[in-house]
């Protein structure tokens, strides 16, 4: 377990308070980093975001964090990534046909449907795809969603869910792993999941005080 803080990478890419409450409700250190060198020496590193694909991958290189996550990633150091995170890990979407994505997840992200509402915006029931050592079955669970774009079930794929048609809610390649949906938005379940997801990468609460005597 590393007993450096979570990295939570600030890039201007959506509001970062809900997903640093629910840190601090699981009893999870974190620490905001704009820029790589402001990252902890160890430990995981959560890449959330809203938004347009390219926007976001724009402001990742200005701030350097493009060209260094992949290295970091190589290196060993565990990467989670929510909602447009979770895209952005993956090689490209047709959101932005002509944005790279960083290539760390294969597959390209499609956009939802047909025949439903887009985006998609509300709860959906995930159920297990493929079985994965840090997460188990959700038997069900709902979780909150906010998307028009999603990767499609793959070998990589550990929960799936519906919207038009099937679409990968979590995926995992190695120490990467990626939410579709907001475990920081999802009540209990979601709760359980991101901490799931992060002890598995080796972050770890602190121990508590000991008591007087």
């Amino acid at each position: 377990m590393s007993s450096d803080p979570i990295t939570l990478i600030d890039y201007d890419a959506g509001n970062l308070a809900s997903l640093e409450g629910a840190l601090e409700r699981l009893g999870l250190s974190y620490q905001r980093a704009a820029t790589p060198d402001q990252a902890a020496p160890s430990g995981p590193i959560v890449l959330p975001g809203v938004g347009h694909f390219e926007a976001a991958q724009k402001s990742l290189r200005e701030r350097g964090w493009w060209r260094v996550l992949p290295s970091l990633v190589a290196e060993g150091r565990p990467l989670l990534g929510i909602c447009l995170g979770l895209q952005l890990l993956a090689e490209g979407s047709e959101e932005a046909p002509r944005a790279s994505g960083l290539g760390l997840i294969p597959g390209i992200v499609r956009r939802l449907g047909p025949g439903v509402k887009v985006p998609h915006m509300g709860w959906s029931q995930v159920r297990q795809y493929n079985p994965h050592p840090a997460l188990p079955d959700p038997h069900g669970a709902w979780l909150y969603f906010v998307h028009s774009y999603a990767l499609e079930p793959s070998v990589e794929t550990i929960y799936v869910a519906d919207h038009g048609r099937p679409f990968a809610a979590i995926q995992a390649r190695g120490t990467v792993m990626g939410f579709q949906p907001h475990p920081e938005k999802s009540g209990r379940p979601g709760l359980l999941l991101l901490q799931a997801a992060l002890s598995w990468m080796g972050a770890s609460a602190p121990a508590p005080e000991a008591p007087c005597n």
